[in-house]
């Protein structure tokens, strides 16, 4: 089963498909909009190893352990 790249390795301000997300965050990811098989973009990197994404038009921080386990595709 392909499980797409982690968004520690995503490109920025690229199309990108949510595939995979731990468990654990699952809820609260949900809440902020971004669930499996949501489509979403990375703006920024931050100086602790985090992201911020853009959902649905907001914006979103994600941190740096976070980022490692969220799997994504890259879409168009």
């Amino acid at each position: 089963m392909y499980v797409g790249i982690d968004l520690a390795s995503a490109p920025l301000d690229t199309a990108l498909l949510l595939v995979d997300a731990p468990e654990s965050s699952r809820q609260r990811l949900s809440s902020l909009g971004l669930r499996v098989g949501s489509r979403f973009s990375l703006l920024s990197r931050t100086a602790g190893g985090g992201r911020v994404a853009m959902v649905s038009g907001s914006r979103i921080a994600l941190g740096a352990s976070l980022v490692k386990q969220l799997r994504a595709e890259v879409g168009s």
